[in-house]
């Protein structure tokens, strides 16, 4: 019998690791780690999946008797994976919704303000909720630098990446001190960092607002302005 291959990943497939449709049955064409209960694992991209796969680099050599490097490796899945099913078939996402699917992957993104000598300052800090691909919720404490730096000037980027594509944005922050939407937004694990709770004094809100958005998203690169309602 030939052998089948997973058209998600590559991976071959035996009789043990066949993903399951909605129904239960075993999926002919899906390994159990891309495709579970009639739906994918993971909402990624093509390349996405190619920089996920090359983390079994030593492994893909063992059972392949190959010695590839990660370079070889991955110029050899960007001419097989398009023949798979799953990447033959024309995403239909836009490229916001492909955004959206990205950021809901990522717990923290990188946040980017003005110090006082007007150089960027990055930081990275945990997403604690997201309204689109360029509206992202961040706590820290009232006195932060950050906070600082956005009370003198509220212009602000934000970025996020994962397993190689990535948006880049350019807003501003809001700095969000309301009882009742601190108490909202507020998480378990906050406690550690502002023991009072929700009505702690040092806990505030950075809401991040994009108006400029850059794409690099399965290897496609693009711009663009985004209308505020």
């Amino acid at each position: 019998m030939e052998q089948q291959f997973c058209q998600s990943c590559g991976m071959p497939l035996n009789g043990t690791n066949h993903g399951t449709e909605a129904d239960g049955s075993l999926c002919p064409d899906y390994c159990k780690y891309c495709y579970k209960d009639g739906r994918f694992t993971q909402n990624f991209t093509m390349t996405q999946m190619i920089e996920f796969c090359l983390q079994f680099i030593d492994q893909l050599n063992a059972e392949s008797g190959q010695n590839l490097t990660a370079v070889q490796a991955k110029e050899q899945m960007l001419g097989y994976f398009p023949t798979l099913k799953r990447w033959k078939e024309k995403d239909p996402r836009t490229i916001t919704e492909k955004a959206a699917d990205l950021l809901a992957q990522c717990e923290n993104v990188t946040v980017v303000s003005i110090d006082a000598d007007g150089y960027p300052r990055p930081v990275q800090m945990s997403k604690i909720h997201a309204e689109a691909y360029n509206d992202v919720w961040m706590a820290t404490s009232a006195d932060s630098v950050k906070v600082n730096d956005f009370k003198a000037n509220n212009k602000a980027g934000l970025c996020y990446d994962r397993y190689g594509d990535g948006v880049a944005l350019r807003g501003r922050v809001e700095i969000i001190t309301d009882d009742a939407v601190r108490k909202d937004m507020w998480q378990d694990w906050f406690v550690h960092h502002f023991p009072s709770g929700p009505a702690d004094p040092g806990y505030v809100l950075l809401h991040f607002i994009g108006t400029e958005a850059t794409f690099w998203i399965n290897g496609e690169f693009s711009r663009s302005n985004i209308q505020l309602p």
